[in-house]
């Protein structure tokens, strides 16, 4: 588990926020109030966030380019087809000053820029948001196929967006000359299969395909291992998945470290380690083994675990009044079967109370 090559490729991927539902700013030099972007689900519900300073009596309109999405009070107009029984505002939220959307049932069509529009009287506020929208990786195969009348490795994906990157390498390392083709379907998803010649001289090889998202940094690997024994070749299978998510949280507050398995297993083992920032060190968080149904926690009091809910796939981590110093590094959760391994790296920033209140 935690294999060398996905550790180089969690190193270099780009850092992204966590829970599916990612924002982050934009820098701007113009000296103008920087979009928010959101990533979105595909067919799962979105929260597009804004947010005011409440007086009572304003005015909430949420449009695309031109087309109105949203609007409170209903006046005359009516939102764009698309948008008609999707959207909503919270009436509670919005006495608070929170004018965030609810954009339901997410689709390829609701991507591009937002704006919020706050007005009362002759005061107006104005606010935007950009959407993509992702459909990620669920799982990857890795087969050998005789279905163009020669012997092929094939790796593919199905129903993912944007199109992911594949490559290939072999153990040991050979000349490889695959074929890709990335066709979308009717619902504008890709589906993309990658495959390459058998390598008949070899009597003991293994092909490793890896498949990386566009948009978040979301790497599977699988691979196939040929070893030819009395002329009798046996085949084994390996698939791994790696998430890498930054997560920023303030001194003191409880908060929730993402790890979710993408395939479901009945035997496996679940792992979470702590590196703290300046050092190369890591120190065993909690163990859980799911067929003897033990739960082991080193960081008792300071880490929680459910294990009911690690049984159906969820072994996310909660960090309880987490401090700067002693919290920040690189949490990493590794969840292993027979054939399957998945890690999720995360990043964690615990910002002091001290650097707060110079802010």
């Amino acid at each position: 588990m935690g294999t060398p090559a996905l550790h180089v490729m969690a190193a270099a991927a780009v850092q992204v926020s966590t829970c599916f539902l990612l924002a982050w700013l934009i820098t701007e030099t113009s000296g103008k109030t920087p979009d928010i972007q959101v990533a979105c689900l595909f067919s799962k519900d979105c929260i597009l966030p804004c947010s005011f300073k409440p007086t009572g009596g304003e005015e909430v309109q949420w449009f695309k380019q031109y087309d109105l999405v949203y609007s409170l009070p209903q006046g005359s107009d009516h939102p764009s087809e698309q948008f008609v029984g999707r959207t909503s505002v919270s009436a509670q939220q919005l006495a608070l000053g929170n004018a965030s959307l609810l954009l339901q049932r997410c689709g390829l069509q609701d991507r591009g820029r937002y704006k919020c529009r706050i007005a009362k009287a002759k005061e107006e506020n104005e606010s935007f948001v950009i959407v993509k929208v992702e459909a990620p990786i669920h799982s990857v195969n890795l087969e050998v196929t005789r279905l163009s009348g020669f012997e092929e490795v094939k790796c593919s994906t199905q129903g993912v967006y944007p199109a992911p990157r594949v490559s290939w390498s072999t153990e040991p390392p050979t000349l490889l000359k695959p074929v890709t083709r990335k066709i979308p379907n009717r619902l504008g998803l890709y589906d993309v299969e990658s495959k390459l010649k058998r390598l008949r001289d070899q009597s003991n090889i293994t092909y490793i395909c890896t498949v990386n998202s566009s948009y978040s940094n979301q790497t599977w690997r699988a691979s196939l291992t040929e070893t030819v024994i009395n002329d009798i070749t046996l085949t084994s299978k390996l698939d791994s998945s790696l998430v890498w998510t930054e997560v920023n949280s303030a001194e003191g507050k409880d908060f929730t470290i993402p790890c979710k398995v993408p395939w479901v297993t009945r035997n496996f083992s679940l792992t979470w380690t702590f590196t703290l920032t300046g050092t190369n060190k890591p120190t065993v968080i909690c163990t859980y083994d799911s067929e003897a149904q033990l739960l082991t926690n080193q960081w008792e009091g300071r880490a929680w675990l459910d294990a009911l809910v690690v049984q159906a796939g969820d072994g996310s981590l909660r960090l309880l009044s987490p401090q700067s110093a002693e919290n920040t590094g690189t949490y990493i959760c590794i969840v292993s079967s027979l054939q399957r391994s998945h890690e999720s790296q995360t990043a964690v920033n615990i910002t002091s109370l001290a650097h707060e209140s110079t802010v």
